[in-house]
């Protein structure tokens, strides 16, 4: 084997090893940024559940039409309090400090705005709701569970 051949094959060597790292970590990085999505997705799709969790929960306690005013008045109530993003904008400008000032109480008070809402549900509830309405969260948070547990 002459020297420019011994050469030759060791940049196509390089060549292949180099082109292998990249792809390696390229797809290392995809593989990354693919499960952070997929866990956004999960939160996103926790949160929902949990809505609807609490709704279905709700319409099994055999609430009086009453009762059921009162609830949709206080979650009406509940959603009107949350600011908008759109005062970070004008017609011509946005405010980046205010946008993030906003973003930043509204993940500090989401937690406080929802507990205050059940708290309230809670209150129009009468003595056998709020005991059957344990009961039912635990049951249904039983079979939450379980899923988990399989999957």
């Amino acid at each position: 084997m002459t020297k420019s051949s011994k050469v030759l094959t060791g940049l196509v060597l390089s060549s292949l090893l180099a082109t292998g790292l990249y792809a390696s970590c390229n797809n290392k990085k995809s593989h990354e940024m693919m499960n952070q999505h997929s866990s956004m997705k999960m939160m996103k799709k926790s949160s929902h559940h949990g809505k609807m969790m609490f709704k279905s929960i709700l319409k099994d306690l055999n609430l009086t039409a009453e009762q059921k005013t009162q609830i949709k008045e206080i979650v009406k109530t509940s959603k009107t309090k949350r600011q908008g993003m759109n005062t970070a904008f004008s017609k011509s400008s946005f405010d980046q400090n205010e946008f993030i000032k906003i973003m930043s109480e509204k993940r500090d008070n989401m937690i406080k705005s929802k507990a205050e809402m059940i708290s309230k549900i809670h209150a129009v509830l009468n003595a056998k709701q709020k005991e059957q309405f344990k009961v039912l969260l635990d049951l249904k948070a039983e079979k939450m569970q379980s899923r988990y547990n399989k999957g």
